[in-house]
């Protein structure tokens, strides 16, 4: 069994190792450097969207307000 501080080392390794190897896709030729913009910022706006939506939930969360809609007493 790994151990947690070999994980993270691991980890810390791999990422620092990334960057060279995705500098080099993307230097290959133009459309692999559009590729590799193009998928960055489709990361980026899956994570931003995500962000949003958890913000929002631990905003509604937190925030004190009505536990439900009521309804008019003339609507029934």
């Amino acid at each position: 069994m790994v151990s947690l501080e070999t994980f993270l080392s691991e980890l810390l390794e791999s990422i620092q190792t990334i960057g060279p190897e995705f500098l080099d896709v993307a230097t290959r030729d133009p459309i692999a450097g559009v590729l590799v913009a193009f998928g960055g910022l489709f990361v980026l706006g899956a994570v931003g969207v995500l962000g949003v939506l958890t913000l929002g939930a631990v905003v509604d969360l937190l925030r004190p307000g009505r536990s439900g809609r009521s309804h008019p007493p003339g609507a029934r």
